[in-house]
């Protein structure tokens, strides 16, 4: 079998490499497609850079190297792999399945179906779209949920959250989606496929649970709405991978993630 082609060595990109054996993936830069060749010899290839205008006025879709990295695999009849996000749905209170409606309500999700929309005249049933949940880890520095948490509980002992705790979101452990989504590297299923828990967790759970694994602190509420609820139906990822994430181990990744910010206290 051919190696997967992995272009970027970001965040998400780092752990679907971590799942796969150096025989079974190339890793690149995201900006190696500026040689205008793909390497010899690749299978399936997953785009894992981000430009840094994502979500931003400044982004233009004309400067986006994932369109890029797309023309040169529907060249060589590649199957690709594209990291999108829920933010593309319209907003519901009922699970989120591949069918659901679009109508993303922020600049960043707009510009994810537009990027969407391009892969898609691109690629034609060569194109896996996956629809990404909120994805944590042990990310300090880095401007997401997680890391936000982990921003003030490392000096300050805390997590401030801007909406109620009861808010219920849609929650994978990078390591757990990491493994789903090289099981679908291997063998892309073309269409979309969302990459999620599929349960509906309160945030403010999530926090309790980073809160027990730093072994103490406290979690402040400086506003009480519920703002952006959100649950994929993952029935799909759990049929194509036969993979899938329990409640256990989403609090087991979230002590792992408190254990290792105590450490560095």
């Amino acid at each position: 079998m051919a190696p997967c082609l992995i272009l970027g060595r970001g965040f998400i990109a780092t752990a679907v490499a971590a799942t796969l054996t150096p025989d079974q993936r190339l890793i690149l830069p995201h900006d190696a497609v500026r040689t205008g060749e793909l390497p010899p010899g690749v299978g399936a290839v997953l785009w894992g850079g981000r430009h840094p205008a994502l979500g931003t006025a400044a982004w233009r879709i004309e400067d986006e190297l994932e369109i890029a990295a797309a023309r040169l695999a529907a060249a060589r009849g590649l199957p690709f792999v594209s990291l999108g996000t829920r933010k593309v749905y319209a907003p519901s209170p009922e699970p989120l399945g591949e069918d659901m409606p679009v109508g993303p309500t922020d600049r960043y999700g707009e510009q994810k179906l537009a990027i969407e929309a391009a892969l898609e005249g691109i690629l034609g049933e060569r194109l896996t779209r996956l629809r990404l949940a909120n994805l944590f880890g042990h990310e300090p520095g880095r401007t997401t949920f997680a890391g936000r948490m982990l921003a003030t509980l490392v000096p300050n002992g805390e997590i401030r959250f801007d909406m109620s705790p009861f808010t219920r979101r849609d929650f994978i452990p990078v390591e757990v989606a990491g493994r789903a989504i090289a099981a679908l590297l291997r063998d892309p299923p073309g269409g979309i496929v969302n990459v999620g828990s599929g349960i509906a967790l309160e945030c403010g759970r999530l926090a309790l649970w980073l809160l027990e694994g730093f072994g103490g602190g406290r979690l402040v509420c400086e506003r009480w709405e519920e703002q952006d609820a959100f649950v994929l139906d993952v029935a799909r990822l759990n049929q194509v991978t036969g993979l899938g994430c329990r409640a256990a181990d989403l609090r087991h990744a979230c002590v792992t993630i408190g254990r290792s910010a105590a450490r560095v206290v």
